[in-house]
């Protein structure tokens, strides 16, 4: 549409044209078109336009009525009228430059560039400084893709005129569209010097600013767009679009939801807003939301893609698996898809589809870092340790600044009990995310692992540059005791930082701190507070869900072996340090009567733990597989309070007892302990439970256990009542299984004999 400058142009061009009338025009008439002239000079384009129509109902073929009602049309939005008007007034009067510009410019606007050629190019013959002309030439060369040509001519007319938004708005786009946004940048910013309310101008500098990747300029400039004209669908959707790119997922989907309340079925906009829910980890409204998409589009592949996502993320992998499958019909190299059905399929333990999954992808797309890291997982869950390893070096070949790929890299030559290199894949993640934490972290477990406490207690505090870890660093505005400073007469908070066997392990440092003279405020998970209520000492005793009294210093309890410089020689390993309630061992004495026969040996058992940690998949076996055991003289007792989903018939099939949800806390899993002649457990909360309490405690461990079991030894340190039973080969559970039996075998052989 012609700014207010150019309508006057246009119209003063004309004032002249009643006045090359015949002497015969009827005066009514003059007078009518000078009236309307005048009205459309003033911006009152329906009322001059009322008074042109009722020159043409006198005088149909009124060329001066035709073109100047056709210029008002053009002027109020009604384009397809204009055009009509401008070939209908041209054909009785062909002198006037703006006449054929304005009609080159309504043809453009009906997106017919090539015929808007010839009127453009009849204007520009009459007149070469048609102003009009160039701008209407531009869009034209614009909407054919001949951008180079459409910034001559925006430049041209800018010579002709420099205070054209438009054309400098336009030229902008062109510039954009011939990959230059910096000078892009510049024409959008003159055009909104000269209108600062161009809702066009605001959206494309917004255009050219996302090209710069300045995302939050771009989101500024287009909600200044947003100013101007609210309400706009596609002007939320880039809102979010840059919302996203800046990692801010919230507001993103604010803006998506926004626009769908204008336009609620748009598949586009559900997508996008799909996209920022899978970012927020809203799996149950991202299933919904996929689900609303194909239910308008159902062979949408990304659509299939989230749902599948948020069925994986909801644990639903059977289904998820299914989903992506659906989602790679429709499209075959979706290689998300690929790489996330193969995590579906190896949760499902289906590891050689998985297997095959990944090679087939890899078949398609070639080296892609991620699928190949998707291969090399399965490769580990089969025991391949040594192709999974040229696996994650295929990777890193890809992309040799993957963190993720060197950590992953390093944990399977720890498999292979190559420390030493491993220790190299930790260094090169120190080198590549130098600001982060890490690498070192990853080099503290490993130095732990192989004894080398030292270095691993210094290494391990870089847990707190880690973002997850980072979330429970509760009271680090207040003074840390790293050890140095003397504590007499001081009150010490020690905190529980992670998870709750680390809290069992290390609550052992309390009666260390006293021991300086300290007052220790102990701050314990509420599951743990009644059962810790037995740590001896004068320390008080609170839960995280409770106020604090005051305090001097403070020390997250994993940082206390740094601080008393602990090695192999001085881990404070006295046993018992806790104690389970009498009156709740009483009570859980007679409930284990009711069910056992008296007289034999009684084992409790823990085949699995928390199905969320990052190495369950290693640590925790099925049910099933203890049933060697079974076959022994002896009861055995579930110690978990609820068991998967996979475990439930064969427990039930089993003779084990299972009290499940009787076990309301840790306290009443010490009392039933405490009944108990043995615990057999993979490595999870209860090993740390048991050892406190200073029970025979036989741990199951894979080859490469978690860090505080270290090596080649099959006593622990920490635990002085603790039998190792470690993997010679990584996942043989088998034999691991066969070794406890035969050791239980031997032990209730020497209570026969005894």
């Amino acid at each position: 549409m012609r700014r207010n400058g150019e309508r006057s142009n246009v119209l003063e061009a004309h004032a002249g044209i009643a006045g090359e009338r015949s002497a015969l025009m009827h005066s009514a008439i003059r007078g009518s078109l000078q009236r309307a002239r005048t009205l459309h000079e003033q911006g009152a384009l329906a009322e001059a336009q009322q008074l042109y129509r009722g020159v043409l109902a006198i005088e149909p073929d009124n060329a001066d009525a035709l073109l100047l009602l056709a210029a008002a049309c053009d002027q109020s939005g009604d384009v397809a009228q204009a055009e009509k008007l401008y070939a209908q007034g041209l054909r009785f009067e062909r002198r006037f430059a703006w006449a054929f510009a304005g009609y080159g410019a309504a043809l453009v606007k009906l997106e017919c560039h090539d015929a808007a050629l010839a009127p453009i190019n009849e204007a520009l013959r009459l007149d070469p400084q048609c102003v009009p002309a160039h701008v209407a030439y531009g869009n034209a060369m614009l909407g054919l893709e001949r951008f180079a040509e459409a910034q001559q001519a925006y430049e041209r007319a800018l010579l002709l005129s420099p205070a054209l938004p438009e054309a400098w708005s336009n030229r902008g786009n062109a510039l954009r569209a011939l990959d230059r946004p910096a000078d892009a940048l510049i024409s959008f910013d003159r055009a909104l010097q000269l209108a600062p309310h161009n809702h066009a101008a605001h959206t494309n500098r917004g255009h050219a600013l996302r090209d710069l990747g300045r995302y939050e300029d771009a989101l500024r400039s287009y909600r200044l767009a947003l100013v101007v004209r609210p309400r706009v669908a596609s002007l939320l959707a880039l809102c979010g679009m840059m919302s996203l790119m800046l990692g801010r997922g919230a507001e993103a989907l604010v803006s998506y939801n926004e626009a769908l309340e204008i336009t609620p079925d748009d598949v586009d906009l559900l997508y996008n807003s799909c996209v920022a829910l899978d970012v927020l980890h809203r799996h149950e409204e991202l299933l919904t939301r996929a689900e609303r998409i194909l239910a308008q589009a159902p062979d949408h592949a990304g659509a299939w893609l989230g749902k599948a996502n948020a069925l994986q993320a909801l644990q639903r992998f059977d289904e998820a698996a299914e989903a992506y499958s659906q989602a790679l019909k429709r499209e075959p190299d979706l290689h998300t898809a690929l790489s996330n059905q193969g995590f579906a399929l190896r949760t499902l333990e289906r590891y050689e589809e998985a297997l095959q999954n990944y090679d087939n992808a890899l078949v398609r797309l070639g080296a892609n870092a991620q699928l190949l890291v998707g291969r090399a997982h399965t490769l580990r869950q089969l025991g391949r340790y040594d192709e999974a390893l040229a696996g994650y070096e295929a990777s890193l070949a890809v992309e040799p600044t993957d963190v993720e790929g060197w950590r992953l890299r390093g944990g399977t030559l720890q498999q292979l009990l190559r420390f030493d290199e491993a220790l190299q894949s930790y260094s090169r993640m120190q080198e590549v995310e130098s600001t982060k934490g890490h690498g070192h972290l990853e080099e503290a477990y490993c130095q732990l692992l192989v004894g080398n406490f030292a270095d691993g207690w210094r290494k391990y505090e870089y847990r707190w540059m880690d973002a997850d870890t980072a979330r429970s660093h509760r009271h680090q505005d207040r003074p840390l005791w790293a050890g140095g400073e003397s504590l007499a007469g001081k009150t010490v908070l020690l905190h529980a930082e992670q998870g709750y066997g680390d809290t069992l392990q290390f609550c052992r440092y309390v009666g260390l701190v006293e021991a300086r003279g300290a007052t220790v405020v102990l701050e314990v998970p509420p599951p743990l507070k009644p059962l810790l209520a037995s740590l001896r000492g004068g320390h008080v005793l609170v839960s995280t869900d409770e106020a604090l009294p005051a305090f001097d210093l403070q020390c997250p309890l994993m940082s206390l072996p740094l601080a008393f410089g602990t090695d192999l020689r001085s881990i404070p390993a006295p046993v018992p340090y806790l104690f389970a309630d009498a009156a709740r061992v009483s009570a859980w004495r007679q409930r284990l009567h009711a069910k056992a026969p008296s007289g034999r040996l009684k084992v409790g058992l823990t085949w699995s733990g928390n199905q969320g940690h990052n190495n369950d998949l290693n640590r925790s076996l099925a049910f099933a597989a203890l049933a060697p055991l079974f076959t022994l003289d002896a009861t055995f007792v579930s110690l978990h309070q609820q068991v998967r989903e996979r475990d439930t018939a064969a427990l039930a099939q089993s003779g084990v007892i299972y009290f499940g949800a009787e076990l309301r806390d840790f306290a009443d899993t010490a009392a039933l302990i405490e009944n108990l002649d043995l615990v057999i457990s993979v490595d999870t909360s209860i090993v740390h439970l048991a050892g406190a309490l200073g029970k025979p405690v036989w741990v199951l461990l894979p080859r490469v256990p978690d860090w505080r079991w270290l090596l080649e030894r099959d006593d622990s340190p920490w635990y002085p009542t603790a039998r190792l039973f470690r993997q010679d080969k990584p996942g043989d559970w088998p034999d691991v299984i066969d070794r406890v039996a035969q050791a239980l075998a031997q032990r209730l052989d020497s209570n026969h004999r005894g």
